[in-house]
Parts: C-alpha cells; structure tokens; sequence
C-alpha cells in the first residue's frame, strides 16, 4: 500500500495489500461480469428516466430490461462483446507500456489509487472529483467546451465510484477510472473537433460507453491496474528526484 509521510509528503510504496498482489486478479474476474453493468446503471441513474432505479443500480446482480435512459439500455445489451463499435466511438486505447508518465498523468493515477484504497466513501468520493475535474483539461482544444460539462462527469463518476466502493473487491477497480475518463475525454472532444454541442446527457452518456468499453474487456481491466501500480512506483521516484534537487 502507498503511503503519505512527513512535512514533506514523502511517497512510500509497498505493495502489502492482498488487492494489489498480481494473484488477485483472477479472483476479480468472476466479478467483472456483474461489475460493468452495476457501474454502468450507477451512471445512467443521472439521466433522465434512469433516475426512478436509484435503489436498483447498485445491485450486484443485473436481472431484468433496463426502463431508463435508451442508450444505457443498449450498452447493457451489448455487454459480453456483442456492443458494435465498428464506428470507432469508443475505440480509445490509451498505451499500456511502461514509458515514464507526465506529472499529470501520475496525479491522476495517484487519486484513482487512493479512492480504491481508502474505507471512506466520502474520501473516495473527494479523489474521484478531482480526478474528473483534471480529466477534463486533458485535451486543450476542447477543453473549455469539456470543461462546461464537468459537473456532470464529477457526478457521473462519483456515482460509478459509490456502487464500485461498496465492495472492498470491486472497490479495487476504481483503478480504471484514469483510462475510463481519459477515454470519456477522448469522445466528447471528437464530438466538439464534428461540431456538436456538448450537454449533461452526451458527457453521461461517453462516460457510461466507455465505462462499458473498459469494465467489459478483462485484458483492459488488468492494464489498467498495472498502469495504476506503475504510477505508484514512477511517483516515489519522482518525489525521490525533487528532493535530491532541494538544496541543503
């Protein structure tokens, strides 16, 4: 588990946790059929009809047709890998190989990290919108039309993030929430660069395709994890690097 200490916040890290052992994620895949359709309700829950089903959506067992938001249903129908996203929309892959991270992309991972490891669902909470919050600036040409629809993204992923934390299983996979907004970001400057207007429901609505774009494909899960835990490593690094640079 990484860790905060002294004045300075000196970064420590030791992968203790059972979580974070590279055995524990076949224990996870049981889990991540019921996991993709649970978080992508908890999103959907802020769209229109989505809301009557505020007590359904953290269900860990999905049963039953979706009566929410028409969109949401049809991304639960296509889970399993029946989802066509020949047109690309959601085809955003972010590169998995372990190159040094910016700054930015650390901090990111490092709040993600944090929401999965704390007990408070309030602290989680509190990382996921920052989280979100700075997501939206990835992309400066879209970022002031990104950056209208971020109250939405903050809840939408505070949403994903309280039906995920319930469990300290699936509270690990809030891990993935860097690459799920990095593609969420992804899709709503793609829709800015072709001209159309961004609004509460399309920002929920790329961040519900690619809640089920990630959560729904195992190998994605997994890269996403090790990213996360790569960053963890890459920022005691860093801190290392700034402190040799102070001067006596």
């Amino acid at each position: 588990m990484c860790q905060y200490k002294g004045t300075d916040r000196e970064y420590e890290c030791e992968f203790a946790s059972k979580y974070e052992s590279e055995k524990f994620f076949p224990l996870l895949l049981p889990a991540l059929k019921a996991v993709a359709p649970m978080a992508i309700k908890a999103v959907g829950s802020l769209i229109g009809g989505g809301r009557r089903q505020r007590q359904r959506e953290f269900e860990f067992e999905y049963e039953g047709e979706y009566e929410g938001d028409p969109f949401i249903g049809n991304l639960l129908k296509g889970l399993g890998g029946a989802l066509g996203l020949g047109e690309g929309e959601y085809e955003y892959e972010y590169e998995y190989e372990a190159t040094p991270m910016s700054e930015y992309e650390i901090v990111m991972e490092n709040l993600a990290y944090r929401a999965a490891h704390t007990e408070s669902e309030a602290e989680a909470e509190a990382f996921l919108g920052a989280l979100a919050s700075m997501a939206t600036r990835l992309i400066p040409s879209a970022a002031k039309a990104i950056t209208s629809v971020a109250p939405s993204l903050v809840r939408g992923v505070a949403r994903m993030g309280s039906a995920l934390h319930k469990n300290p299983t699936t509270r690990q996979l809030l891990q993935t929430a860097p690459t799920i907004l990095k593609g969420t970001v992804q899709t709503l400057a793609n829709q800015v660069e072709q001209g159309q207007p961004l609004s509460s429901t399309t920002a929920l609505r790329a961040l519900a395709g690619n809640v089920a774009n990630v959560l729904d494909n195992p190998q994605k899960v997994q890269a996403a994890m090790k990213k996360s835990h790569q960053a963890q490593h890459q920022a005691k690094a860093l801190t290392n690097g700034k402190r040799r640079r102070v001067p006596a």
